[in-house]
């Protein structure tokens, strides 16, 4: 059986590329998806996995679609050839079923750790440029008077999402701030 994976990062991005290239391969199975590689919540990925066996063909239309560390990449091919599953990668046309296809594999799954650990080193030095020149990083300090008003109405029986509603604060800074609350009221 032919199976068929196509990933983007991101919901306001489209499958078409990706789709037009599997086209040719007569995919029996497709599996569609629309999460980050970074994330470990990739659900149409862990149903494709489960799915195939013994003598199958994975294809995909760049390794990058199966994660985003080589580290990742490489245990997926490695459990592919465990279990006896060919996989395919239009991109950078690799066939696992060839041993030239297995090596390019590994190459070029580095090569995407490599890149992404430059892009993550830039990211870092340009945060640190910014602590350096003075700019504050991260979210501004919650409003004393809104964390008043909020604790107010929590102590007046008031739902947090109404709370939350009303006073424009995060349900995730409300109960960190009834968490204090309540700290502070045991501690006296």
């Amino acid at each position: 059986m032919i199976i068929g994976y196509v990933r983007v990062s991101t919901t306001n991005q489209n499958l078409d590329i990706q789709l037009k290239a599997l086209e040719k391969y007569h995919v029996d199975k497709l599996y569609e998806e629309k999460a980050s590689g970074r994330t470990l919540e990739r659900t149409a990925l862990k149903e494709c996995l489960t799915y195939i066996r013994e003598g199958d063909t994975l294809i995909v239309y760049d390794l990058s679609r199966l994660g985003r560390s080589s580290k990742e990449v490489l245990e997926l091919l490695d459990d592919f050839s465990k279990r006896n599953i060919n996989f395919i990668s239009i991109k950078e046309n690799i066939d696992l079923a060839t041993p030239t296809g297995r090596f390019f594999a590994t190459v070029l799954s580095a090569l995407n750790q490599l890149d992404l650990e430059m892009r993550n080193e830039k990211t870092k030095e340009g945060l640190q440029r910014a602590k350096e020149n003075g700019i504050k990083l991260g979210r501004p300090r919650l409003n004393e008077k809104i964390i008043e008003d909020s604790l107010e109405l929590y102590k007046k029986g008031v739902k947090r999402s109404d709370i939350c509603r009303l006073t424009g604060i995060s349900i995730a800074s409300l109960d960190r701030e009834i968490k204090k609350f309540k700290e502070k009221k045991a501690g006296n």
